[in-house]
């Protein structure tokens, strides 16, 4: 029979081992190094972005509307926060000690929305990239919200929200306003809400449709839905084209428009091509273009997408390089309670 009090003697552990004379061994789990690399579309790589870090949440890396930066989510003595890379300079956007992740350009570039926990629930806040001013808070929620696109004409985020009895949906937050709104709050509205999880949507570079994850057939798959605003009352069950054949996660469209990327389950990086007929979209036949080397691959990891696209087609990737071994950590004399 065990009696005591519990008492923790390291955290994250991977491996234990103890001797007769009280000595106890252990090494604490590493987290995944990665390294941001460019890879062009024959999946060689043209280079390295920053050193190489050493996260669970991983840098989430997002290209500026016109390619010169790169927003990371970057762990800092033990906190998260949103950091910008530009050329052979980083520079800190958030200082909150709250966990700040998941940097989402505005269409110009002079914003960035982020998740952030520092009012102890989960919330969405905005920023001016230069740093000048202070953040204005966007999204609150008592359940996990991250925001993941900005259409193209500013005036709206995709994110999604987790619920007790639909798993995960996508919602939109108008960020901005028209004249004719200006008498209404801005009001967030559910845009695919069924009972799958519905998560990681992105608006296509004209702002018409929303490609998106979701496990509703079974398993992750790529979709893609028509985008217009105010929302109908239908919008959750209205009219969808499946992009991925053999599952998918994480998509992201071409800067163009006219192809959308995903991972496959065996982490290959893979390409269809969208063309749009009258009020339809006709996605091509998915191809394999190389292997993305993103820790985890294409399985769902509860992880942010690790890779973009740049306006030049380059794909910035968090690539795994493998973990650093963790020290053994020897616990010596120990004499818990009530052993004699």
């Amino acid at each position: 029979m065990l009696t005591g009090t519990p008492l923790t003697l390291g955290d994250r552990i991977n491996g234990v081992s103890t001797a007769s004379s009280g000595l106890i061994a252990y090494r604490a789990m590493a987290a995944p190094r990665r390294q941001l690399t460019w890879v062009d579309r024959d999946g060689v790589a043209r280079g390295t972005v920053g050193e190489i870090e050493n996260a669970d949440l991983g840098p989430s890396p997002r290209v500026s509307p016109d390619g010169r930066r790169i927003a990371v989510t970057r762990l800092m003595q033990g906190n998260d926060d949103v950091w910008i890379l530009e050329g052979g300079r980083s520079s800190r956007l958030t200082f909150d000690p709250a966990s700040d992740a998941s940097g989402v350009w505005s269409p110009d570039g002079s914003r960035m929305a982020f998740y952030s926990t520092r009012t102890g629930v989960f919330g969405t806040f905005q920023k001016l990239t230069s740093g000048v001013g202070a953040e204005e808070q966007l999204i609150q929620s008592n359940e996990l919200a991250i925001a993941t696109s900005w259409s193209p004409d500013g005036r709206f985020l995709l994110y999604f929200q987790r619920n007790l009895e639909s798993l995960t949906d996508l919602w939109v937050w108008p960020v901005t306003k028209t004249a004719a709104e200006e008498a209404n709050s801005r009001t967030p509205a559910p845009f695919v809400k069924t009972p799958a999880s519905d998560v990681f949507g992105m608006f296509s570079p004209d702002g018409r449709w929303v490609a998106y994850q979701s496990n509703q057939s079974g398993r992750n798959e790529i979709y893609v839905r028509p985008f217009a605003w105010p929302l109908s009352a239908t919008a959750s069950t209205g009219t969808q084209w499946q992009v991925s054949t053999d599952g998918g996660i994480r998509p992201t469209w071409s800067r163009d428009g006219k192809e959308l990327y995903f991972l496959d389950p065996a982490g290959r990086m893979m390409a269809t091509k969208m063309t749009i007929k009258g009020a339809a979209m006709e996605p091509g036949a998915p191809v394999a273009l190389f292997a993305s080397g993103i820790s985890g691959g294409g399985l769902e990891r509860q992880q942010l997408t690790q890779y973009d696209v740049a306006p030049d087609g380059r794909f910035i990737i968090s690539r795994d390089i493998g973990s650093a071994a963790a020290p053994i950590t020897l616990l010596m004399n120990w004499k818990p309670e009530g052993k004699k």
